[in-house]
């Protein structure tokens, strides 16, 4: 299973490049989920227009995935309070969808 990430990829491919989270380095996923969180939290100020969520929600909910899963794939532990932030994104994924 691939997830996207927003990483920008060289000059030949114009938007972003799909990867498996065990190709990338935890230091990479982990500048990426930070960059999420940010553009968030900047959306969260806005006002709103449409429906709720928006398009940096879900980069953050992908970019939570990634994270669990690469740290899955290398059998380390997903600390509680990236596990909790996921659950709550999954949650409010899932009823924004309905």
């Amino acid at each position: 299973m691939s997830f996207p990430l927003f990483l920008q990829s060289s000059a030949e491919q114009s938007g972003p490049i799909r990867l498996r989270p065990a190709d990338i380095t935890l230091n990479a996923l982990f500048a990426e989920l930070t960059e999420a969180r940010s553009a968030n939290q900047l959306e969260r100020g806005a006002p709103r227009l449409g429906t709720a969520g928006g398009r940096r929600a879900d980069r953050l909910l992908q970019s939570l995935e990634a994270c669990a899963a690469a740290l899955e794939d290398r059998n380390l532990p997903i600390p509680p309070s990236l596990r909790d932030e996921l659950r709550l994104r999954r949650s409010l994924h899932a009823t924004s969808r309905t």
